[in-house]
């Protein structure tokens, strides 16, 4: 009896929390310099971002899980791994823990970000910059 309790009260609480998000009708706010970012979900399994970027994000990489990306609104050159290509509105990019990554925008980027398992600051790790050609 209290296995089916447990398992109704988890039905409806994951009922409680299922939402429906209109990405298109979100907006950054009026004051954001380069990069802005709204959570949308977190649970213990993800965490859902919408970030909006207007210059670029350095390269970095997540020690501990994969995140999710899908471009929503603008371009940029994408940096993953060793490849280096565009990306617009429609493309979904997988970026596999311990996978460098840095973008740099063309237009104000708005992507969907959705990092597994739980997202924490301290996962991220930023890469130094190399400058070639400069002794």
């Amino acid at each position: 009896m209290k296995a089916i309790f447990i398992s109704v009260l988890t039905l409806v609480a994951n009922a409680l929390i299922a939402q429906r998000i209109d990405l298109y009708s979100r907006h950054a706010p009026a004051d954001w310099q380069n990069v802005a970012v709204e959570k949308i979900a977190d649970d213990s399994l993800s965490t859902t971002f919408l970030i909006w970027v207007r210059e670029g994000v350095k390269k970095h990489f997540h020690q501990t899980h994969t995140e999710h990306v899908s471009v929503i609104e603008g371009t940029g050159e994408m940096t993953l791994g060793d490849s280096t290509f565009i990306v617009k509105p429609g493309d979904f990019l997988l970026i596999p823990k311990g996978t460098p990554h840095a973008v740099t925008a063309h237009s104000p980027m708005k992507v969907l970000s959705i990092q597994t398992p739980r997202w924490t600051a301290e996962d991220r790790v930023f890469l130094p910059v190399i400058r070639r050609g400069i002794d």
